[in-house]
């Protein structure tokens, strides 16, 4: 499974249409999938992800009790999503929520982040950036642990 990875500025025109990175929709398009997009819960910028991730977020969330409050609160991820697919020029139109969202107007930042990324208003996120490596130089540093993946048919 490919990554999303890198990380691209692009310019908002004033219909709210943005360009996905070309790295970005060639993922999506391998997979004969749509960009779903939704606002992020904790931070101040929006989510996107295949289909196929937003299905691992239903499974999980149906796994729960269906009247918890955790439920009830992973929920608003999938209330907020919506499918979109690039035009023929590879651009979406972010609606005027999302935009509100992440404070984007004439530019978003897209980042990367593995199985999914994330877009942001380009000065938030440089801001998040300089705080999450000074953070790190500071020797906050979370611990990484990195297990081997499980090979199809090991019964995982």
């Amino acid at each position: 499974m490919e990554l999303f990875t890198s990380t691209f500025e692009n310019k908002v025109d004033r219909k709210g249409r943005v360009s996905v990175p070309a790295k970005y929709r060639a993922i999506l398009d391998a997979r004969g999938e749509p960009i779903i997009l939704t606002r992020s819960l904790t931070l101040p910028c929006l989510e996107g992800m295949s289909l196929d991730r937003m299905n691992k977020y239903a499974d999980a969330i149906d796994s729960m009790d269906a009247f918890s409050e955790e439920a009830e609160m992973l929920q608003m991820i999938i209330a907020s999503a919506q499918e979109m697919r690039p035009d023929s020029e590879g651009r979406i139109v972010l609606p005027e929520e999302f935009l509100s969202h992440a404070d984007i107007s004439d530019a978003a930042t897209f980042i990367g982040i593995g199985r999914s990324f994330q877009l942001w208003n380009p000065q938030a996120y440089q801001s998040r950036e300089n705080k999450s490596r000074q953070a790190a130089r500071d020797g906050k540093m979370p611990k990484l642990i990195l297990n081997p993946r499980p090979k199809s048919g090991d019964g995982a």
